[in-house]
C-alpha cells in the first residue's frame, strides 16, 4: 500500500510539472520593482530572477520592470488592480506598504490577504543612520538636536523616524520627494540630507565604505532582536515607555519581518500559484544563488508566503484606533 501511495505521488508530482512546463514553456515573465534601478530591492531582484527560471517547469524568461513611486505604493497598487492575473507577472515591493491597508491609508487600493504571497529573501532590521557631520552623534542627542532625514516616501526612510518623534521625542525632520533611498545616499554625501531610515543590508551593501570609513554613525536599530553586527548599536524598544507605542513599534518590527517580499497578483490560478511558490523556495537553497548572495554581501533569510500570510493575519488583530494613531505617527512632520 505505501509503495502504491508513493508511486501515486510520484505521478501526481509529475503531472503538475508537466502541466506547469507546457504552460511557462517559451513565455516570460516580468518581475516588477517597486523601486528604482541600482538599490537594495533592485539588485535583490536581478540576482533572484537569473537563478529563479530553471527552478520553473519551461524554464521561461524572466525581466526585470522596475516601476518607482510613492515608496512603492504604485507598483503595490498596480500588481493589485491592473496586472494580469496570468501568471506571468508578480513583484518586489517594499515591506511596508502591504501594511498600509491597515493603517487606513487611502492611497493603498488593495487588500493584502488576497495577495498570492510567495515569500521574502529575509527578515530585516531596520536602522537610522547619520552622516559624520552631523551633531546628532546618538539617538538621545536627536531628542534635543534636529537632525534632517532624507525621505523617499512611506518606508523606512520616513515612517521611522516620524514614529520616534511622536513617540520618544526625537527632533528629526523629514525631507521627502527623492525617488529612492539610493538618491538619498547620494544626498547625503552632497550635504543635502543628515541621515537615512533604511534597512541594514542595504547599507553594507551598498555604502559598505560608509561603514569601514565611519563616515555614519548608526544610532539605533528596529528589529526582533539586535543584529549580529550591530552588538553596539541599541535598540528602540529601550526608549519606549507607553503601552500604546509599544504596540506600535512592535508592528513596525512585523513589517520587518516581512523584510524583501515577492508577491503575485490575486485571481492567478491555484496550481500557478503552487509553482511560483516552490519556485521561490528552490532558488532560496540553491547553492549557486547562495553562493552569489554571499559574495554579494547581501543577507538572506528567507521567509515563506505561508508565514507571511499569518503574519498579516495578526497584525489584523491590532485594535484599530491603535492602527490610526499609528497612521498618524508615522506621517512626516
Amino acid at each position: 500500500m505505501r509503495r502504491l501511495v508513493a508511486a501515486l505521488a510520484i505521478l501526481v508530482s509529475a503531472a503538475g510539472a508537466s502541466e506547469g512546463a507546457d504552460f511557462y514553456q517559451g513565455k516570460t515573465i516580468r518581475l516588477v520593482v517597486a523601486s528604482a534601478p541600482g538599490g537594495g530591492y533592485d539588485n535583490y531582484a536581478r540576482t533572484f530572477a537569473q537563478y529563479l527560471k530553471k527552478h520553473i517547469p519551461g524554464e521561461p524568461s524572466i525581466v526585470i520592470q522596475n516601476m518607482p513611486g510613492a515608496g512603492g505604493m504604485v507598483a503595490t497598487n498596480w500588481l493589485y488592480n491592473v496586472a494580469p492575473k496570468d501568471g506571468l507577472v508578480f513583484g518586489l515591493i517594499q515591506r511596508g506598504i502591504p501594511f498600509h491597508p491597515f493603517f487606513g491609508e487611502k492611497r493603498a487600493q488593495f487588500v493584502p490577504t488576497e495577495f498570492n504571497w510567495l515569500g521574502s529573501f529575509n527578515s530585516e532590521t531596520s536602522v537610522l543612520s547619520v552622516w559624520h557631520t552631523s551633531k546628532v552623534k546618538t539617538l538621545k542627542d536627536a531628542m534635543t538636536m534636529t537632525a534632517v532625514m532624507g525621505g523617499s516616501g512611506p518606508n523606512d526612510s520616513e515612517t521611522h523616524p516620524s514614529l520616534m518623534n511622536n513617540t520618544i521625542g526625537t527632533r528629526f525632520k523629514v525631507a521627502g520627494g527623492y525617488k529612492s533611498n539610493t538618491d538619498v545616499m547620494l544626498a547625503m554625501e552632497r550635504g543635502e540630507v543628515e541621515g537615512l531610515g533604511g534597512s541594514w543590508s542595504s547599507l553594507k551593501a551598498l555604502r559598505g565604505h560608509w561603514l569601514r570609513d565611519k563616515q555614519v554613525n548608526v544610532i539605533v536599530q528596529v528589529g526582533r532582536e539586535k543584529h549580529p553586527d550591530l552588538k553596539q548599536v541599541p535598540m528602540i524598544e529601550e526608549f519606549v515607555t507607553n503601552p500604546e507605542h509599544k504596540t506600535m513599534w512592535n508592528v513596525m518590527v512585523a513589517i520587518g519581518t516581512l523584510g524583501r517580499p515577492v508577491v503575485a497578483p490575486p485571481g492567478i490560478p491555484a496550481e500557478l500559484v503552487k509553482l511560483l511558490r516552490a519556485g521561490f523556495d528552490a532558488t532560496m537553497k540553491d547553492r549557486e544563488y547562495l553562493a552569489e548572495m554571499e559574495r554579494s554581501r547581501r543577507e538572506l533569510e528567507p521567509v515563506t508566503g505561508t508565514e507571511i500570510q499569518a503574519l498579516l493575519a495578526e497584525v489584523a488583530k491590532v485594535p484599530k484606533a491603535t492602527l490610526t494613531r499609528l497612521n498618524e505617527f508615522i506621517r512626516r512632520q
